[in-house]
């Protein structure tokens, strides 16, 4: 007889873990069918035991083991998928369930009977492993990538090519499946749940080598053939879960290429600070070239806004004549704006207090028809009311929104066509891509949009410009210079004769740096900075959250400091409090050695915190 500990494949389960007994033959990665709580629920098998060496441990267990009903696929998962998954929890500080229920589709787990065959064996890889870095433009990087394919179709190997959004996988199966459409496989959760289930089954099938376009749900695609994996966008923070375990797709999809001896390939545009770093330090990342990075041949301009009669000026007048000169000459014209509404901020001129919601105490926006909106919770109210603290009407928008930009613009030429791209008006992918294509018909229009308009333009445009990104960089959040320059990077990438740049402060060295697509010079300056301050990549930061009653979550949080008692720890409350919930909010923020990370004696700890405790390792955000 064997012990079996298993994860079960269902919601509403308390226990990550589960453990039953077997007289059948079973290996870990195999999926099985269970009984919990008068219901059948799919698992998956994460160990496997002899009765007789755990005998003692048995007989004194508080509960009496139930029989596993039936083994559903025996080699579901191969040996180096789970060692790579193991690896991901450990650097996570996870248990390893919560981290397989995110490497696989639900829909393929809920029905095995409908995903198809089992794949074939697995068997090693011969490759090297090599890693590779990609920094060049989208159509550069596809160009090699359809290169890639060719010779690993050639060799009889298959490649996954890891992206993070709908939007992007749509563009890239435009251009890589001409010749290769029978061959190329796209995966994504907008397929919905027949679609999916029959594009998986079909991938598993084909007996020729396979291009699949996916995002990382997908990695776990189990095709015993890949020889390539490619994660393009790699910049991208959609690689990182918004949900418990935190999981970075990124981390995963190269432990997995390492484990089963795949080339593993990063791309983008412009790459993460992190991993040029790693570069930098001689790991086996192939180098690159960083010198500069010959995005276009662009005129640039940048230009200081000066207040205009005295009153604060949101559109330059050299950026509404541009305009004028596109629209005369039929040349369109993109520009960007940070934040949504009229003004991303609204303070009293009496007192100086922000305006903020009412739910979640995030300040709000203005919008027109004198609307209140909170982009934290989407908790919408009326702007007529007087200032909260201290009871008077003079209330004023502080910024630059896309509202006030696009009003500004058809004041000064009333007749030009104007397309406006925020997710407050364009609530699909579907609807944002028929915008932008209608846009690029229209000779002598502008399109006015936030970083959403940015994800859906591929062609270049005769004209870009930044409106408005101050508000960015007045972030606390050590991220944000690469954020603003990558964003620099892409708008110029796309700009075929004027890239305009419009700021309201005189330090302009970011905006320099991208001009010229100086990316050496701007690590070397981000890199300096961050060693100064302790950042990553010379920290690792592990954000721990917990929540519930005040007086319960200052005791846990002072326990949790004397359990870390050595290492660097610092605790903070949220800037935001939702105060839709009665429940107290407190953060640690741990700093370690990434060179050491993951060290064993902390994993250990973060893993044995009770479930009320949030452990988001290398968060994309340290405020929220």
């Amino acid at each position: 007889m064997k012990i079996v500990t298993v994860i079960p494949i269902a919601r509403g389960l308390v226990q990550e873990e589960l453990t039953y007994f077997t007289g059948q033959a079973v290996e870990p990665g195999a999926l099985v069918s269970i009984a919990v709580k008068r219901r059948t629920v799919e698992a998956l098998v994460t160990a496997v035991r002899a009765a007789a060496d755990i005998k003692a441990a048995v007989r004194a267990a508080d509960f009496s083991l139930k029989k596993i009903l039936r083994i559903r696929r025996a080699n579901f998962f191969s040996p180096a998928f789970l060692a790579a998954a193991q690896q991901t929890a450990d650097y996570f500080a996870s248990p390893l369930g919560p981290i397989l229920k995110n490497l696989v589709p639900a829909a393929v787990l809920s029905d095995l009977d409908a995903a198809g065959a089992e794949a074939a064996a697995w068997r090693p890889n011969k490759l090297r492993g090599e890693k590779y870095l990609l920094q060049e433009t989208d159509d550069e990087r596809l160009t090699h990538y359809k290169s890639l394919v060719r010779e690993e179709f050639a060799r009889g190997a298959s490649v996954f090519l890891c992206l993070p959004t709908l939007t992007r996988i749509k563009q890239a199966q435009q251009s890589l499946e001409r010749g290769i459409a029978d061959y190329t496989f796209v995966l994504h959760h907008a397929l919905g749940r027949k679609n999916l289930l029959a594009a998986w089954t079909q991938a598993l099938a084909t007996k020729h080598p396979i291009l699949v376009i996916g995002t990382p749900l997908f990695l776990s695609l189990p095709r015993a053939d890949f020889g390539t994996m490619i994660v393009d966008e790699e910049s991208s923070a959609a690689y990182k879960s918004l949900v418990r375990p935190y999981l970075d797709y990124r981390i995963f999809a190269e432990k997995l290429a390492a484990a089963n001896g795949w080339r593993f390939v990063l791309g983008d545009l412009v790459l993460r600070t992190e991993t040029l770093y790693r570069l930098k330090q001689g790991s086996a990342l192939t180098k690159i070239p960083l010198k500069h990075h010959s995005v276009t041949s662009a005129e640039q301009q940048i230009i200081r806004v000066a207040n205009r009669d005295g009153q604060f000026q949101l559109v330059s007048e050299e950026l509404l004549a541009a305009v004028g000169a596109a629209s005369r000459n039929n040349e369109r014209f993109f520009i960007y704006v940070h934040r949504r509404g009229l003004t991303p901020l609204v303070v009293c001129q009496d007192c100086g207090a922000a305006v903020t919601c009412l739910n979640c105490d995030a300040p709000v926006s203005w919008h027109e028809e004198s609307v209140f909106l909170c982009h934290h919770c989407g908790a919408r109210r009326s702007a007529a009311e007087k200032c909260a603290t201290c009871g008077g009407w003079r209330l004023i928008g502080l910024g630059v929104g896309i509202e006030a930009v696009v009003k500004e613009l058809a004041a000064r030429w009333p007749t030009l066509k104007i397309f406006e791209l925020d997710s407050d008006r364009t609530k699909t992918e579907k609807q944002a891509a028929a915008l932008v294509k209608k846009f690029m018909a229209t000779p002598g229009g502008v399109l006015v949009g936030t970083e959403m308009a940015v994800a859906h333009l591929k062609e270049k445009i005769e004209n870009t410009a930044v409106a408005a990104i101050d508000s960015l960089l007045a972030r606390p959040d050590y991220r944000v210079n690469e954020k603003v320059f990558r964003l620099l990077i892409r708008l110029r990438a796309l700009a075929g004769k004027l890239f305009f740049v419009q700021r309201r402060q005189v330090k302009a060295k970011l905006f320099e740096l991208a001009g010229r697509g100086s990316l050496l010079e701007f690590y070397q300056q981000e890199l300096a900075e961050r060693r100064e301050y302790h950042y990553p990549p010379f920290r690792i930061f592990i954000k721990i959250t917990v929540v519930g009653v005040k007086e319960k979550v200052l005791l846990e949080m002072k326990n949790l400091e004397q359990s870390l008692a050595g290492y660097e720890c610092d605790v903070f409350s949220p800037p935001r409090d939702d105060r839709r919930r009665a429940d107290f909010t407190l953060n640690l923020l741990l700093r370690l050695s990434a060179e050491r990370w993951p060290e064993t004696p902390v994993v250990e700890i973060l893993k044995a915190l009770p479930p009320e405790y949030l452990v988001n390792v290398d968060p994309e955000n340290l405020l929220d």
